[in-house]
């Protein structure tokens, strides 16, 4: 049916989207001059089918490169077919959007919700492969060297906590501080793709950080230093010298971009964003 036969609301609603999108081809989520970006394709989608410039925030800027796999923006508008059937919507929009990039689900959320600022924690997930593999090389770091798994986890222990983690953030950046809580750092056997893997396989790797906010190139710059001593060049004691010295170019080189993934993204009121998912693509 026709979105034309549907009126507009005298009045403005918030909505949030939940999305996930492959970063291949993307310059990061951000909109920037003569590059295409996430926001800038999820735009043009919903001016094509709503007739309607909107803009829309997102939960974060991701680098070039990077995916994700759950991903919240919202955007304000004023036209009831997303009330009445957000379903056709959704379907319409992914009918719009490239293969690169999928809408999951709206919600329509109180005006006030914001999808970076009440953002309470985010999680990044980064595969490595040690040994050469086709099917992870999209998705995956190939790093040809044995790891001390044991040793990188300890390392781990370091970045729990709140802390300046001045040494893992991209020269400089445009923040107030360099000060995050971390909740969960750790390494773990496992592969991008499904892939039966024994404790004793440990030729794919899957590195996972939780915290309540992250700097550019911060979690790159992370696993490049992990890297190091789970190979040998460092002790363990060494990340914490790295984050005490405060300059980055006292850590490890930041790994390659395709590797990593924004996993998932917690909110104080996530009991308002659910809602039944379609089976329409």
């Amino acid at each position: 049916y026709s979105i034309h036969k549907f009126k507009f609301f005298n009045f403005i609603m918030r909505f949030f989207i939940l999305l996930s999108y492959d970063g291949s081809p993307y310059f990061g989520w951000q909109k920037q001059p003569n590059k295409i970006s996430v926001q800038q394709v999820i735009e043009d989608a919903l001016y094509t089918l709503l007739r309607e410039k909107i803009e829309i925030t997102g939960a974060g800027r991701t680098d070039t490169g990077v995916h994700a796999q759950k991903y919240y923006a919202h955007f304000d508008s004023n036209n009831n077919i997303i009330i009445k059937d957000p379903d056709f919507i959704i379907y319409k929009l992914n009918a719009i959007l490239p293969k690169s990039v999928q809408i999951i689900n709206i919600f329509d959320v109180p005006s006030e919700s914001h999808a970076r600022f009440d953002a309470t924690s985010r999680t990044y997930k980064y595969y490595i492969n040690t040994v050469k593999d086709p099917f992870a090389s999209q998705y995956s770091y190939f790093y040809p060297y044995p790891l001390d798994i044991e040793s990188m986890n300890q390392a781990c222990q370091t970045l729990i906590g709140e802390r300046d983690f001045t040494s893992l953030a991209k020269l400089h950046a445009d923040t107030k501080t360099n000060i995050c809580k971390v909740t969960t750092a750790k390494w773990e056997v496992g592969a991008f793709y499904s892939k039966e893997n024994s404790e004793n396989d440990k030729t794919h790797l899957v590195f996972t950080i939780s915290a309540n906010r992250f700097l550019r190139n911060m979690v790159r710059a992370t696993v490049g230093t992990l890297l190091e001593i789970g190979r040998g060049k460092f002790p363990i004691e060494w990340l914490e010298t790295v984050l005490n010295e405060k300059n980055r170019s006292s850590a490890g080189n930041s790994v390659p971009s395709n590797a990593l993934f924004l996993n998932d993204i917690a909110y104080p009121y996530s009991h308002l964003l659910v809602r039944k998912k379609i089976d329409k693509l």
